[in-house]
């Protein structure tokens, strides 16, 4: 598998999506839970520091002066706690990757995280080394509760997801490979087919120019333009959400929906 570095897109566009919506599930699965199961195949590191020039100023920085009338959204109560110097923008941003945004949720709704990460390029590994270790230092209390794998996560998460979701500790998968092999969307096909033996809910992250999850799955889609965002090239982003059929999942999507519609209200209405 090529090697991907995230550090150039950490907050654009597309990860403004994807990230407002996997917190939106993971605070809709906390809220009957207090126990969450986490897993990821390409975890990318802990943070970033956002500085200028940057495709997130397409993306976040685009939305960061409206963070105090978007704190009911858990994606944006997170930035917003994790830089509490910095309102209205200016560069030097801290961005957390997605596996540290559900450890901070978690964290923020006392509930006990188990989060399985995988990410095989040494850099990455090296990130969350160093940030385990610090974390390890402070008490019980704090911790994150996340365990990093450097190695292949297509394979290595296989295996964590014969272990059945249920109602009280459900297990939640984000698929978000890089796309740099042609193996890829089928290897994460596989992953997704796991989960749904399981009873697992999955969300899969995608650019809407490039459809790389099925077809038969729900989506939720954002073109940037019309939202004020600059997604360079791409013209918009979405995620499929997949899981038992029932009515977990159509409670789920409808929850999504309706924060998909008060997120897009406040857009909508600072640019009148």
């Amino acid at each position: 598998m090529g090697r991907y570095d995230h550090r150039a897109h950490a907050g654009n566009a597309g990860d403004v999506w994807k990230h407002f919506l996997l917190l939106e599930a993971a605070d809709w699965l906390l809220k009957d839970s207090a126990r969450l199961i986490y897993l990821e195949s390409h975890c990318g590191r802990p943070h970033y520091l956002l500085k200028a020039p940057g495709e997130w100023e397409g993306g976040i920085g685009r939305i960061w002066h409206l963070l105090p009338s978007l704190k009911a959204f858990a994606y944006f109560r997170i930035l917003s706690e994790l830089n509490p110097s910095s309102a209205f923008g200016p560069s030097g941003l801290l961005y957390p990757g997605s596996a540290r945004q559900i450890s901070e949720l978690a964290r923020s709704r006392g509930a006990d995280l188990q989060a399985e990460i995988w990410d095989i390029n040494p850099d990455v590994a090296a990130s969350w080394q160093d940030f385990l270790s610090e974390e390890s230092s402070l008490s019980s209390r704090l911790r994150t509760g996340i365990c990093f794998h450097q190695a292949d996560g297509f394979s290595g998460l296989l295996s964590h997801l014969s272990r059945p979701s249920s109602y009280h500790s459900p297990g939640l998968l984000f698929i978000d490979p890089p796309y740099v092999d042609v193996q890829d969307a089928i290897l994460a096909e596989r992953l997704l087919q796991k989960a749904r033996e399981g009873g697992w809910i999955v969300l899969w992250w995608y650019m809407t120019d490039m459809m790389t999850a099925p077809a038969d799955l729900d989506t939720l889609e954002l073109e940037f333009a019309p939202a004020g965002l600059d997604g360079g090239r791409w013209k918009g982003a979405g995620v499929a959400v997949a899981g038992p059929e029932g009515d977990q999942l159509s409670h789920l999507l409808h929850s999504l929906g309706r924060s998909m519609a008060e997120l897009a209200r406040i857009l909508k209405l600072d640019r009148i």
